[in-house]
Order: structure tokens, then sequence, then C-alpha cells
């Protein structure tokens, strides 16, 4: 029922008491120590199809335009930040507004993003051998972090500053289920669009990321779809960071995101547009030049005609 779309979710968000029931029965297992019990991996499951586009289709009183009125937001028009021009300016946006005020005493729809929740969901990741339940787990976050409004933004700052949850996404990067790895990278991008998380998330994450890019193009879906959101996120770590980017040329990773960029002729493959995408912002850190000179790289490596036009085309 709750993934049988988004009027199927919001008659469930209504119904009373049914949230709270769900977290409770999850929040009773990890407190017994039971965190692989299959009815909690059930009840995340819900949960987790329960947050996806949440802040979309929350009634209007949980809406991000309370935290936007009378908000006179001063910003430079003439200066981009990041690649992507005005997305950028409007992710810096939401980032300069005050975080949506937590209820002490949540009830129903108000569980969904409460910290309690992040929480739990983090206690999951780090303790159930169920991959079912880790991956509905970092699903439920990776949907309460998408977006850029105010409830993406706080849950971001959550996971990363006050629950110290990097270190158990970035445990999920290197078990064996392929699924929950493409979660959790899929996840560490959602995060890595909050420009004040990037170093923090570069410092836990970055040589991780780097490690789970294959030598040559994926051939798999899955496989795509990971390798193409570990370059994203690389990419809008090193955006604005000069020794994020050097941090990422001496991991020694940057054969493989050549060799994925140079691998995909047609230019179809997701992973192969994302290498492309993360070589061109790297040539845009003039202070590293001589440095790319001496490990035997070259501009065309970095600025030719595959990754220009890949750059430009995810640019607003």
């Amino acid at each position: 029922m709750s993934s049988a779309g988004p009027d199927g979710r919001k008659v469930m968000r209504r119904c009373d008491g049914l949230i709270d029931s769900l977290v409770h029965y999850v929040r009773g297992t990890i407190a017994d120590y039971q965190p692989d019990d299959k009815a909690t991996e059930n009840c995340v499951c819900i949960l987790h199809n329960l947050s996806y586009q949440l802040e979309a289709e929350l009634p209007e009183k949980y809406s991000q335009s309370n935290y936007i009125q009378n908000r006179n937001i001063q910003m430079d028009n003439n200066k981009s930040i990041g690649c992507f021009g005005n997305r950028s300016r409007k992710i810096k946006e939401y980032q300069d507004m005050p975080m949506p005020e937590e209820k002490s005493n949540p009830k129903g729809v108000e569980w969904l993003w409460h910290s309690i929740v992040i929480r739990m969901y983090l206690s999951l990741i780090a303790k159930s051998g169920r991959s079912y339940t880790q991956e509905a787990s970092l699903g439920a976050l990776q949907n309460l972090t998408a977006g850029s409004g105010p409830m993406p933004m706080s849950v971001a700052h959550t996971v990363v500053q006050k629950e110290n949850g990097l270190q158990h996404t970035r445990k999920m990067l290197h078990i064996g289920d392929p699924s929950v790895k493409k979660t959790a990278v899929s996840l560490l991008r959602n995060l890595s669009r909050n420009l004040s998380l990037c170093n923090e998330i570069a410092k836990e994450t970055l040589p991780d990321l780097v490690s789970i890019i294959p030598d040559t193009v994926p051939s798999t879906e899955l496989l795509i779809e990971t390798t193409a959101s570990a370059c994203y996120t690389l990419n809008n770590l090193i955006q604005n960071s000069y020794q994020n980017a050097r941090d990422l040329l001496n991991t020694g990773g940057l054969q493989k995101i050549m060799a994925i960029s140079a691998g995909d002729t047609s230019a179809s493959n997701k992973a192969s547009k994302a290498a492309s995408v993360l070589l061109y912002a790297l040539w845009s850190h003039t202070e590293l030049h001589n440095a790319y000179k001496k490990a035997q790289f070259k501009k065309t490596d970095f600025v030719n005609s595959r990754t220009a036009k890949a750059y430009h085309s995810l640019k607003d």
C-alpha cells in the first residue's frame, strides 16, 4: 500500500496512529538489540516509502513556505556559486535560511523527519545485518535529503553534524550488496549538495568514494548508477574547495575517472558522463595545473569536446 503512489502515501500518512506505531515498534527492537527482526524490516520499508516526495506532498502547514516567508535574502546575483549556475544560487538561498523547528512530542507525519527517527535509521544502518533493512534505512534518509528546501537541509545537517552519520554511511560503501552500496552513494550525493557540509563529507568519505569507482566503464545498470553517483558526489565536493580537489588527485583515482570518461564513445553511459563532468570541473582549479602536469596529466585529459559537452549539459 505504501508504494501505491502519492495518493496512497498521503492517505497512510494521515492514518491516525500508523506512523507512531511503526516508529514505536522499530525503536523497541533496537532497544532490545533485535535490529534483524523481520517485522522491523517491514516497518522500515513502509517508513521508507512514506518518506518519498515528502516535502512536496506535505500539507501546506508543514511546507517550506513556513520558513521562507518574510525572509529577505541578500544575494550577489552576479556571482555564480558552483557549476550549476542559478540552481546553485537557489540552493545557497535555502542554506542561508533558518532550519525548521522540531516538535518535542512529534505525532503522526511529524515523526518522518524528526531527529529521533533519523537517529533510528542510522542505528539500523550500523547494527542490522539485513540488507533490506539497511537499504530501506539509507533510502529513507536519501528521500529526506532530496531537494533544496529547509527540510532536506535540516535533515542533512542532522545526519552529518549532530548524529555523526557519515561513519555509518561510509561503511556501507564497502559491503557486498550492490543495492545497499548504490543507496549509500546516493545519500552521500544528496548530502554533498549542502555547501557547508562538503568539507566534512570529503574528509570522511572522499577516499572511499574513489575506491568504489571501477577501473573501466561499468556495464551493469546498478554499477553504472553507483559510479555516476560517486562521480557527481566528488564533483560537488571539489566545486568550491581547492583542497578537496588536491586530495582527489592524491588518491591516485584520476586515471580511473579518465578511463570511464573516455570509455564510452556513444556518450550514452551515465557513468561516463558523470566522470566527464568531474574532470572538466577539476581543471577549473588553476592552482592545481602544475600538480596535474607533475602527475603526467595534460589539459586535454580534463578539457576536451567530450567533457565540455557533458559539463555544459548540466548547467541551467
